[in-house]
């Protein structure tokens, strides 16, 4: 005996870790036939690698001043953080913009300039340390500073082969629970929430051009490396025998 094709849809989040119970809903309108599943998993890791994006930020009424003080401002990061035994090859410049904007409620013109440089530190420990020589140095921006993986491919290859299972093993056990055959995919997609998430890993602190940089106890405050969190969801449609 056959059984009929049961239009399923479930909501199913299951993750590594407190998640919530899976919720199962049949809808008596659904397009799609066959058994939907979904599979989550999360997996943690220690970070690698920390990237700093800082940079130089002047305003003035001359364009060759505004200019010349956020060039010479860069250059003198690039050369603080080599003394931080930070590899050329690792500090690049991610933007430089030059524009035209006005002071004191529009009655005098002046010139911005902002340029910005990406910093990867391969040493966790000495991040803070990078960082402060970096604002001795003239940064008057910090624009991110983040805890990442540098082998972040193999990660996600490990969160989705947890999440694979994950939705087999709620494939097998509805199966089960239900009486039916559960076949091969018909369809299988990939999520993830809202991109690759970092969690509390992630560290934005922005400052205008008219701040002074921050003191070097502010770059052990501001630094904390956790662990990098990467949650990668796979979706299944079974077909049902």
């Amino acid at each position: 005996m056959r059984w009929p094709l049961i239009p399923v849809s479930l909501g199913v989040l299951a993750a590594l870790g407190c998640q919530p119970a899976p919720q199962v809903i049949v809808n008596p309108n659904a397009t799609q036939s066959g058994l939907t599943v979904s599979g989550t998993a999360t997996v943690r890791v220690k970070p690698t690698l920390v990237v700093l994006r800082l940079g130089a930020n002047f305003t003035d009424g001359s364009i060759k001043t505004a200019k010349s003080k956020t060039e010479t401002t860069i250059k003198a990061i690039a050369a603080a953080v080599s003394r931080e035994k930070i590899a050329p090859e690792d500090v690049q410049t991610t933007s430089f913009r030059l524009n035209q904007t006005y002071l004191d409620n529009g009655r005098r013109m002046a010139w911005n300039c902002q340029s910005s440089l990406e910093i990867r530190v391969k040493d966790i420990e000495s991040a803070p340390q990078v960082l402060e020589a970096a604002l001795a140095a003239g940064a008057n921006q910090v624009q991110s500073v983040e805890y990442t993986v540098e082998e972040l491919q193999e990660v996600r290859a490990k969160a989705r082969d947890e999440a694979c299972q994950v939705a087999q093993a709620k494939a097998d056990q509805y199966g089960r629970n239900f009486g039916v055959k559960v076949g091969k995919p018909i369809s299988i997609s990939e999520t993830t929430p809202g991109g690759w998430y970092y969690g509390s890993n992630t560290m934005a602190q922005r400052m205008s051009a008219d701040m002074p940089a921050a003191s070097a106890g502010d770059s052990e405050r501001i630094l904390s490396s956790g662990s990098v969190e990467v949650q990668l969801t796979v979706n299944v449609n079974y077909s049902l025998n």
